[in-house]
């Protein structure tokens, strides 16, 4: 996933906290001032991110939207949170 996402130009930051949790990328959104959170999951529970989402609670980070990518086959929001398959992750 990081080859794809690097090979569209973007860097990448991955985020660490011990209070908060991991996220596996931060990207750069430069139109809103702040970062683009993007979690990857595998298996069937993709909608379990606790990390991501204590992660966008914090205001100062400013975060409008986040990213998980999974082996599910649709495309549906949830509030902030763009669910998306893993292959359509040329389309970031």
């Amino acid at each position: 996933m990081a080859q794809d996402l690097k090979s569209h130009l973007y860097n990448l930051y991955y985020y660490d906290n011990k209070k908060i949790g991991e996220v596996d990328f931060l990207i750069d959104d430069s139109d809103n001032l702040t970062v683009l959170p993007i979690e990857v999951k595998s298996g069937k529970d993709y909608k379990n991110h606790k990390a991501l989402d204590r992660f966008m609670k914090i205001e100062e980070y400013n975060v409008m939207k986040s990213v998980v990518l999974s082996n599910d086959g649709n495309v549906h929001a949830d509030n902030k949170i763009l669910y998306i398959p893993i292959y359509y992750v040329m389309f970031l």
